[in-house]
């Protein structure tokens, strides 16, 4: 061979890496696909139109033998007129099969990725292929073609997935199921193509008029009532515009309204318990003072008994402490009597007295002085507490001016914030501070001319209002809730403290402060709970009495001869007791009076003592008993509660001597009663 053969040969072996890259992809078992076998051609044709002898295709070079292996069926022989070899013309139409399978799968899976001009050209050619294949052949006829070659294709497959797992193709791509089908499109069928009139379709055009005319219609009232939004919304800013000063000054005020209610409650909260513990002191200061007299009383009534008992027995008298103890208290309750019997003679205009009807209250001056310091005390604190406090944030006009601004000034937002609902509990601690020495059951003070009373009478007072715009007036209710809510826990603390059951004049202020307030306030009716706790307390109060201040001494007769006095005063004040209970009747329930008055009181203690006194003695103490019952309870069929007592007055009655003189008084006693009510 010449050196210039020599030379071509080389720089054809060196124009044939690709050649040489093919043949290591192929010697590791990888499968070709179709840009590979598109570049070996194209290796090919490069090497014939070099005018080569032979086409390489295949080398492999051994540095020892250098010998080369070359498979027959790899290699292409030269179309050169010289050559003598034969040329095998047999065709492997099953490894052609397999091969052309095998390309096809691969080419489904794998895109082909060719050059641009290439790529290009070929879509183009696929298109015109296209473009050819519809025009010769229906959408029908090419949906059943290919709907045959894919099951074609996926029986094929299905044959030969054994081969190609062996021929080094991942089984993945095997197992990938095959895409479905195309929708199978089918032409209509001339014979059952109903004909069309002429007058469905002006039918069919008519109904599509009508239906754009009720589009048409829609969209015009969307179109009126967007303008009239539009207007509306044009209008309202407008009136914006011209309110905005008018807003912006009301929301200044409010600003400056709610810094004011801001600052007024923070005051109150720190003033409240300051409030509440003079409240507590003035309450405690009372308390102690009506249980020091009660205890007094109650410890003269045992000092007495024993005394008699004594006597009975005609026991000696032994000395000691408690005995001093006793000679003492017995000489102070002697010498207060003897100071009220003076003064009631230095009264003549007093109706008769009875023993046990007046209240042993009275003190010694260095107790009435240390009293009289420390009330003192406590209400110059009281009017020390707002000393720091500006007016407007501590009296009562103050605080209600400000509100009834507000009231004036916006009343819509006034009611909408429940400020008539909220009024009560913010001047609370004002009125309170107010109330700290009223005491109704001690003398004769009426709410009703108090300077706070009158301040909210006033309040958001109108000239010009009527009795139909009171109706709709929000605060039409200010008073009579302030009452509720302030007042009447207030009387229900004296009541628990103060109030002594055995005082007549106590339980008569009493009585008439709770009867004016439920007829001058009707809020105050049986659904208030205020109201119930009150008579609750009341209740409680008399109970104790019953229970701890009644004693009527049950002595044989020629023992009670010689202490008579001592019975007639226990009575006496058992009988008051009877009659300041019977005071409540009309305010309490009749029920719970009847079983507190009579069934405990009149049949438990009076009746016993009526039983041991004489017939013209019992007859008169059972008028006094008589004189107290209500009028109300006498009227009609006698109630269970008296028929013990109608009993034991017809027994006395056949023990008097009409024909004695001093019975007579006894005998229209017992007529009279009898009169009212009748024995079984």
């Amino acid at each position: 061979m010449s050196d210039e053969e020599d030379d071509e040969s080389h720089k054809f072996r060196r124009n044939t890496d690709k050649a040489d890259t093919m043949k290591i992809l192929l010697e590791s078992g990888c499968i070709p696909d179709a840009a590979m076998i598109h570049a070996a051609r194209k290796c090919r044709q490069k090497a014939r139109e070099l005018g080569a002898d032979y086409i390489p295709i295949e080398e492999q070079s051994d540095d020892k033998g250098k010998s080369r292996l070359i498979r027959e069926e790899d290699h292409d022989r030269s179309d050169d007129d010289d050559s003598q070899d034969r040329i095998d013309m047999t065709v492997n139409t099953e490894a052609r099969d397999k091969e052309k399978r095998r390309e096809a799968f691969l080419a489904s899976q794998v895109p082909i990725k060719l050059s641009d001009d290439e790529s290009e050209h070929e879509n183009e050619e696929e298109e015109w292929e296209a473009q050819q294949i519809r025009k010769g052949v229906t959408g029908a006829q090419i949906a059943a073609v290919q709907q045959d070659s894919m099951m074609q294709q996926q029986f094929t497959l299905g044959m030969n997935v054994n081969q190609i797992i062996g021929s080094g193709v991942p089984l993945e791509m095997v197992m990938m199921p095959a895409p479905p089908p195309p929708p199978t499109i089918q032409p209509p069928d001339p014979t059952k193509i109903v004909p069309v009139t002429p007058q469905e379709v002006v039918n069919k055009i008519r109904a599509r008029l009508d239906s754009l005319k009720e589009v048409h219609r829609r969209h015009q009232l969307d179109q009126d009532r967007l303008e009239q939004e539009l207007g509306q919304t044009m209008k309202e800013l407008d009136d914006g515009e011209i309110r905005a000063p008018q807003l912006a000054q009301r929301f200044r005020y409010y600003q400056e309204l709610r810094g004011y209610v801001t600052d007024l409650v923070e005051c109150l909260d720190e003033k409240l318990p300051l409030v509440v513990g003079l409240e507590q002191r003035w309450l405690d200061l009372y308390s102690e003072r009506a249980t020091e007299l009660m205890e007094r009383r109650r410890q003269d009534t045992r000092d007495q008994a024993e005394e008699i008992t004594t006597a009975a027995r005609g026991q000696p008298i032994r000395r000691g402490p408690e005995v001093e103890a006793r000679i003492r208290r017995a000489t102070e309750r002697e010498g207060r009597r003897a100071r009220r019997r003076r003064a009631r003679e230095l009264a003549p205009t007093l109706p008769k007295h009875i023993d046990g009807m007046s209240s042993d209250d009275e003190v010694t001056e260095q107790q009435n002085l240390a009293f009289k310091q420390t009330k003192d005390e406590i209400d110059n604190e009281s009017k020390e507490i707002f000393f720091d406090v500006m007016d407007e944030y501590c009296t009562l006009r103050g605080i209600l001016s400000k509100l009834e601004s507000w009231r004036e000034t916006d009343r819509d937002a006034y009611m909408e914030a429940y400020v008539s609902l909220c009024i009560p509990k913010i001047i609370s601690p004002i009125i309170r501070l107010q109330l700290l020495t009223w005491n109704p059951i001690m003398e004769s003070a009426d709410i009703e001319r108090t300077k706070w009373y009158n301040t909210l009478l006033l309040y958001a007072l109108d000239n010009k209002e009527t009795e139909e715009s009171l109706k709709r007036d929000p605060d039409i209710r200010l008073v009579p809730s302030t009452v509720e809510k302030i007042v009447l826990p207030r009387l229900t603390s004296i009541v628990e403290k103060i109030w002594d059951p055995m005082s007549t004049s106590q339980t008569l202020r009493l009585v008439g402060t709770v009867n004016r307030l439920i007829r001058d306030y009707p809020n105050l009716n049986d659904t208030s709970k205020q109201l119930e706790t009150l008579f609750n307390a009341i209740l409680e109060k008399i109970k104790a009495a019953v229970e701890n201040d009644v004693f009527i001494p049950i002595f044989p007769k020629q023992v009670l001869d010689t202490k008579h006095q001592f019975f007639q005063r226990q009575f006496s004040m058992a009988v008051k007791l009877l009659r300041n209970l019977l005071s409540w009747q009309g305010l309490l329930g009749d029920t719970q009076l009847k079983n507190l008055a009579l069934g405990s009181l009149l049949n438990r203690y009076l009746l016993a003592g009526l039983r041991v006194s004489v017939p013209t003695d019992a007859l008169f103490k059972a008028n006094m008993v008589m004189s107290t019952l209500p009028r109300a309870w006498l009227q009609g069929e006698t109630i269970e509660h008296l028929r013990m007592f109608a009993t034991l007055i017809q027994q006395l009655s056949e023990q008097l001597d009409q024909a004695n003189p001093a019975h007579n008084e006894a005998w229209e006693y017992s007529k009279s009663i009898l009169k009212i009510i009748k024995p079984l």
